[in-house]
């Protein structure tokens, strides 16, 4: 007969707690190396891999492609891991205020395109993106090589903010609509 006595309850209590942590990370592995755990999964073809690149030849010429309109200009990298918290914040701003206000990101010192273009795929972002691969656009702005930097302009082409790392979605919400409503 088997010693139900509660040290050994505990015993067995434990063993089973970790044998189900043990079987917990074994379907976990099998599920990220099948694809399907987070990671999108598309069919052939239908992620991206490669950046269609608009290139500006220094902020000037970057603020007159977006004269009259306020624009959020987002400096990110693949390696950057705040870069990749705040990129889904990103996307839905586009969403919501696209519309009113341009957006472009701006890929600072990548490590490949492949990596840029699946950061992007998993992020959502389909807005315009820019190449900065020795970081003078980010240097030109006037701005720290921080990543992210967030730099919101307004449609008369002023800076009115360089926000050096992670902004959150309310802050970001908020600055739109100061760029927005700024003369």
């Amino acid at each position: 007969m088997a010693d139900l006595s509660p040290r050994n309850l505990k015993r067995a209590g434990g063993a089973v707690a970790i044998s189900a942590v043990i079987v917990g990370a074994a379907v976990a592995l099998a599920i990220w190396a099948s694809g399907d755990a987070g990671e999108p999964v598309a069919a052939p073809g239908v992620a991206p891999t490669t950046i269609d690149y608009v290139a500006y030849d220094g902020p000037d010429e970057l603020f007159e492609a977006h004269a009259g309109r306020p624009l959020v200009i987002n400096f990110f990298a693949s390696w950057c891991a705040p870069c990749r918290a705040e990129l889904p914040d990103l996307a839905a701003a586009h969403a919501e205020f696209g519309d009113r206000v341009a957006f472009l990101g701006v890929d600072f010192q990548e490590v490949s395109e492949e990596s840029a273009a699946r950061l992007l795929f998993e992020t959502g972002i389909t807005y315009p993106i820019a190449e900065d691969a020795d970081g003078v656009l980010l240097q030109e702005i006037g701005t720290l090589p921080t990543m992210p930097t967030t730099v919101f302009v307004t449609a008369a082409g002023e800076v009115l903010e360089r926000h050096h790392g992670i902004i959150l979605a309310d802050q970001l919400a908020e600055r739109i609509e100061e760029i927005i409503g700024a003369p």
